[in-house]
């Protein structure tokens, strides 16, 4: 292929992966390179083409997994993942059909709902928290 086509695919793919920040197009770039690189030296489109594959693919499954994993042990939890798991204080009566029991964690208050209808929950009972859904909390038995 031709030249420029490989550096015109390196110039969007760099640019889709500045906009994302996903590690993914960064392993596309990456193959454009080498295969703009090969047709430097070699003018065939169908070669190129499948290093341009070949490359991306080996990079991106081999790869990615390991730098999502060191860039993005830093984040910190916000709030809401912080109680995923977590023990929770019943206020006052939690099930799933009336929707609105209130529980305690780490001193904030918050609305919460059981996760199924046979559940419930009477004030002062410990439960735990099994997910978020818009901003009440799931709340399954505690185990032991």
């Amino acid at each position: 292929m031709d030249i420029w086509f490989w550096l015109v695919m390196l110039v969007l793919l760099l640019a889709v992966e500045a906009v994302t920040l996903s590690l993914t197009t960064i392993w596309f770039a990456c193959g454009a390179l080498v295969a703009l690189i090969l047709s430097l030296f070699c003018d065939k489109p169908v070669v190129e083409g499948i290093v341009f594959l070949v490359i991306s693919l080996l990079l991106l499954l081999t790869l990615r997994p390991s730098a999502l994993r060191r860039f993005n042990n830093r984040r910190a939890r916000t709030n809401a993942d912080s109680v995923l798991g977590r023990t929770v204080l019943v206020k006052t009566k939690v099930d799933y059909e009336s929707n609105s029991g209130r529980v305690t964690i780490g001193g904030m208050e918050w609305a919460a709902r059981s996760l199924s209808e046979h559940m419930s929950f009477a004030p002062g009972s410990k439960a735990t928290v099994d997910h978020i859904e818009g901003v009440k909390l799931i709340i399954k038995p505690k185990e032991d």
